[in-house]
């Protein structure tokens, strides 16, 4: 789950641009990637990128911690001694 809130940490900022970019209609409120992150710094501060923060660990870590048993799984099955 600590490999799930640094993966959460590191992408919910892009998660929420990416979002935001594809939710404008109509009018072009952002023109750009750079643009929107700028906006949203300007009117929310730095805490407006970690929106969502906590639905999005509650969706990464889990898929983290599967991930990694799974990948210890397939590992050991293979026959691949652990580094």
């Amino acid at each position: 789950m600590i490999a799930g809130f640094i993966a959460a940490v590191v992408t919910s900022p892009v998660d929420v641009i990416k979002t935001r970019i594809m939710n404008q209609r109509g009018q072009q409120r952002y023109t750009s990637t750079l643009d929107c992150a700028i906006k949203t710094l300007r009117t929310e501060g730095p805490l407006g990128l970690y929106k969502g923060f906590v639905p999005n660990w509650l969706r990464i870590g889990p898929h983290t911690v599967v991930t990694f048993i799974m990948f210890e799984q397939l590992r050991r099955l293979a026959g691949i001694r652990p580094v």
